[in-house]
């Protein structure tokens, strides 16, 4: 076989992708000799294959094995400190990540005590704290006291999975600390050459700072050296939407820039190769060590060592070793990087310009487009071709301008990293001198600014897309191949009776996909300590009834933005008919605003009381953005299609409960859908509940939204026997009320009723055709 390792890296990679989808070591090793034995069979009369053979199997095994191993290893660390407050004795061994006024550091832990006991684990934790205090620099011994949490992964559908982000970096558990709770030690340690790597790449922080205005160091810390702390929210998303994004992040193109630079300088100075080689191979190590082996810069300066290396010894690179070799490497050593977005990107897009970008550029230079104009958006659109799938997928954003923006900036971008290297060495001479070249830096600095802030300004520059399915994913990339890699590379011509067979073929799967019946969908969000609940018809008629709240006061970051908007894009979703808020308390309203400012919302309601505290700002935006208000008492319907629909039970008309008055007077909804009924019931207590009761409602329902989270003041044991459900969900996080109450958990258990809590199973899903339903939580 002419290209063992790439065979040997595809392995390592499907390894590591049926670990992560299976969590079994029993599974990987009979897969692997499953595989081991196919090989053999097919290659049964070819010893010469032995070896690609039993490698093959190999690594699968190596990379389901590593992956497993790691993150059991990491999960199970720190288990049995999960929700304890703990003294943790250990050292920094990163720089202070800035975001709003939080300051987040990773630690490296060699004692962990709780009550007394003395617990010896090397490990990784992030902690976050105010940033309120001294930065603590990297190798200080720390002794911090908090309460240690590990993250409970991914729990809603298209939801950010914290703990899988954390343990790419083997990072097993978070902990916040105040302050006075963080004290700083005289001791150091820490790794030497990572040391000074981050103080070299701080002093060149600190030369680039007094070298240009704020804006400009800004951007070139973050083109340079990765360093994007200092940019702020609004100019990274300005840059996203400009397509430019990619110019904030140390990538591959940075590393080839000053690859460029290398190379041309030894020319100028005519020193032989050989030895120039080496001299570069070590200064992009040096550079992939102080803008901290992110995993583009890793499959960049392995890729080029690789070439450098070779013409040394006389070998011709092969560009498809090189990337195999640096995805086996970088995966070898850390597996869970496979689900970095970084690598991912990185990867996707260079074997995306090695396929498309010759035959896109052949396509463009018919236009009889300049040339520049033809390297550069040949380059770009086979990137983009790549990724853009990815990128719909992590981000739910398409940038539409890219193609002009890069045109604009391309030029500049290598001229701005070279000057930026050239600045950081003069710098250590003497700051005038860094200064003096910042003035030409400065300007094409200011100019990527200012063409990032006026694309990302056009209309339409950036657009929200719903997160593509697997199905569209691989049906794009079939397209994509086919048409610009397989059929320009074999010349090859279809007849039109051909393209319209592939292209009706196409259209069948997906039109299968589209019109089989769905039924109805219900999905108990886990928003934390709040309420949100998600609706689907069988016609494909949606409602949201609450949105959560705040997931960090500190920074006014809500459930809106994190959860509920990447959930409804995950489900397809760009329209709702119905958004019911059931009363104004934040942790069933706040995460409301988004969701009302980014989705074309037909219907808003909310109940028809005089008091309407807490949802000022949500009317202020429906009225804005022209938004349909209605109010709903008891006795109103809520049509969402022929099958389906809600009959308002409360708040009664005419009355008013004064005794907790926002809770009390709740809107309470209950579906129907054939013989399936959900009650909802916001957070009411008692009193509403007897008037419930009273008014002999029809209360009764297969399916309870515990009201008021679980909480001693609802849920009465006749109330719930006239429910009578089969399952209740209780929508609860952690919380300082003693949510859900055990008298509450006592009842429903005595009751016979099945309970599901969205804070221990994730989000409770509900699918019925009418007759039954079929509940599970997404955490299983």
């Amino acid at each position: 076989m002419k290209r063992p390792l790439t065979l040997f890296s595809l392995a390592l990679i499907f390894g590591i992708t049926i670990s992560y989808l299976t969590k079994s070591y029993l599974f990987i090793f009979f897969s692997s000799l499953t595989i081991l034995l196919i090989l053999f069979a097919i290659f049964a009369n070819e010893k010469r294959e032995n070896f690609i053979i039993v490698g093959t199997a190999l690594f699968y095994f190596i990379g389901g094995f590593n992956f497993l191993y790691g993150y059991n290893s990491n999960i199970n660390k720190y288990i049995e400190f999960d929700q304890e407050y703990v003294t943790i004795k250990g050292y920094v061994i990163s720089n202070p990540e800035i975001k709003e006024n939080r300051v987040y550091y990773v630690i490296s832990t060699e004692e962990i005590i709780l009550k007394g006991d003395i617990r010896k684990i090397n490990g990784r934790i992030r902690l976050s704290t105010l940033n309120d205090t001294d930065f603590i620099p990297y190798g200080k011994e720390v002794k911090i006291y908090g309460r240690l949490n590990i993250p409970k992964g991914k729990t809603n559908p298209g939801a950010f999975d914290y703990r899988n982000y954390l343990i790419q970096s083997k990072i097993s558990a978070v902990v916040f600390a105040k302050g006075e709770n963080i004290k700083v030690k005289d001791g150091y340690k820490g790794n030497f050459a990572v040391k000074y790597g981050l103080a070299l790449r701080d002093r060149i922080m600190e030369v680039i700072n007094k070298s240009l205005p704020p804006s400009q160091a800004s951007l070139l810390n973050a083109i340079l050296l990765g360093y994007k702390s200092g940019l702020g929210e609004n100019i990274e998303k300005m840059f996203r939407g400009a397509g430019l994004a990619h110019v904030i992040v140390v990538s591959g193109m940075h590393v080839g820039y000053i690859l460029l630079g290398f190379i041309v300088f030894f020319r100028k100075l005519g020193v032989k190769r050989p030895f120039a080689n080496i001299i570069t191979i070590l200064a992009l190590w040096g550079y992939a060590l102080i803008t901290g082996f992110g995993p583009s810069v890793l499959r960049a300066v392995i890729m080029a060592s690789m070439v450098l290396a070779g013409e040394i010894i006389k070998r011709e690179p092969d560009v498809i070793n090189s990337i195999s070799f640096s995805a086996f490497l970088i995966l070898l050593f850390n597996p869970a990087l496979l689900f970095n977005v970084g690598f991912q990107l990185s990867f996707i897009s260079t074997i995306s310009i090695i396929l498309f970008c010759k035959n896109l550029k052949e396509l463009l230079s018919m236009r009889m487009l300049p040339q520049y104009l033809t390297d550069v958006a040949s380059l770009t659109l086979s990137a983009q071709l790549g990724v853009l799938p990815v990128t719909a997928f992590y981000f739910n954003e398409i940038s539409l301008v890219g193609v002009v923006s890069n045109v604009l900036v391309a030029p500049v971008i290598g001229i701005i990293t070279i000057l930026g290297l050239v600045m950081a060495v003069l710098g250590q001479i003497h700051i005038l001198l860094s200064q003096l070249t910042g003035l030409c830096n400065n300007t094409l600095l200011s100019f990527v600014l200012f063409v990032s802030d006026k694309t990302s300004d056009l209309p339409f520059a950036a657009v929200r897309v719903i997160t593509p399915s697997i199905l569209f994913v691989v049906i794009y990339y079939i397209f994509i191949l086919y048409f610009f890699w397989y059929k320009p590379k074999h010349k090859v011509k279809l007849l039109p009776k051909q393209n319209i067979i592939i292209w009706v073929s196409l259209l069948f799967i997906v039109l299968i996909k589209l019109f089989i019946p769905k039924g109805l969908e219900v999905v108990f969000l886990d928003v934390g300590q709040g309420d949100c609940a998600f609706i689907r018809t069988q016609e494909g008629k949606t409602m949201l009834i609450d949105g959560g709240g705040y997931i960090n006061r500190d920074d006014d970051s809500n459930t809106g933005d994190d959860i509920v908007i990447p959930f409804l894009l995950d489900y397809g979703i760009t329209k709702i008919d119905v958004v019911a808020v059931t009363h104004g308390h934040a942790d069933h309203a706040q995460g409301l605003k988004p969701v009302l400012e980014s989705f074309k919302v037909s219907n808003f309601i909310i109940p028809d009381v005089p008091v309407l505290d807490g949802l000022e700002e949500l009317l202020r935006v429906a009225g804005e953005v022209g938004i349909n208000v209605e109010r709903c008492k008891k006795g109103d319907i809520i049509y969402l299609d022929k099958k389906t629909y809600f009959e308002v039970l409360h708040p009664k008309g005419g009355f008013y409960i004064y005794e907790s008055p926002l809770n009390n007077n709740s809107l309470v909804l209950k579906l129907y859908y054939e013989d399936v009924s959900i009650l909802f019931t916001g957070d009411i207590e008692k009193e509403a509940e007897m008037m419930l009761l009273d008014d002999e409602a029809p209360i009764g329902a297969d399916i309870l939204k515990v009201a008021h989270h679980g909480a001693a003041t609802s849920t009465t044991l006749e109330f719930l026997q006239r429910v009578n459900p089969s399952v209740a969900v209780i929508s609860v996080g952690r919380n300082n009320f003693g949510h859900p109450s055990n008298e509450v958990l006592e009842l429903l258990e005595k009751e016979g009723v099945l309970v599901l809590r969205t804070d221990m199973d994730g989000a409770v899903i509900v699918k019925s055709k009418g007759k039954k339903s079929k509940i599970s939580n997404y955490r299983q």
